[in-house]
């Protein structure tokens, strides 16, 4: 039997995830961008997703020439908390995202989030390298299904060449994280993010991705 956590096409389930050494993948400039769902069933766990997305921060290399950041929380409409040129520094970005407010709102429209992210942060006036090359990864965290299509976003994402990875609660639709993400999983709740980003890494690497978020040893 394997060592490395069941993968099986585009979909991975977090329950199989165990510690696995996983080959280094080499480590260059990114553009990481983290799509959090805001409204209001997230509410309480909305404490542990801040929690993810800085352990997601302390593998990065930012710099002004390395890794760039952006977070944008949605629920009816969507929100830059920070854009990927607003910080140059790993603490200065830190620092904004345990100082979040949780948006709310009864309406989880992840389609315009992502059509959002393509006409408001993928843009060279909003700090993206795109256009230049850079691997632009998106973090989609979400905590169930989305009340408008995301057909046509998504497709275009992965048009642009964004690498994505989706991570749902139980109350999230399976079949359309899928649809937006190059690797999707699910957790019971938002408590057990800490043990998906070891997973995602493994993911990652099987990209082949020359340009990986996760810097572990």
């Amino acid at each position: 039997m394997s060592k490395h956590p069941d993968v099986q096409g585009n979909q991975y389930s977090a329950y199989s995830f165990l510690a696995v050494s996983v080959p280094p993948v080499m480590k260059k400039k990114n553009h990481v961008i983290f799509l959090l769902d805001g409204s209001d069933d997230t509410r309480n766990g909305f404490p542990a997703v801040q929690d993810f997305v800085q352990r997601v921060l302390e593998t990065l290399s930012v710099d002004d020439n390395k890794d760039h950041v952006s977070v944008v929380q949605y629920s009816i409409s969507s929100t830059v908390e920070l854009n990927l040129n607003t910080y140059t520094t790993k603490e200065d970005i830190l620092q904004a995202v345990r100082g979040l407010t949780h948006k709310g709102g009864e309406t989880r429209n992840t389609g315009a989030a992502l059509q959002y992210l393509i006409e408001n942060v993928l843009t060279a006036s909003a700090g993206s390298r795109l256009q230049e090359g850079v691997q632009q990864i998106l973090f989609l965290i979400s905590g169930g299904r989305s009340s408008d299509s995301v057909d046509a976003p998504a497709s275009a994402l992965k048009q642009m060449g964004v690498l994505t990875f989706a991570i749902g609660t139980r109350g999230a639709d399976s079949g359309e994280l899928l649809k937006i993400a190059s690797f999707a999983s699910t957790v019971e709740d938002f408590t057990e993010l800490p043990n998906v980003h070891e997973k995602l890494y493994y993911a990652a690497s099987l990209l082949t991705v020359p340009n990986s978020a996760f810097n572990c040893p």
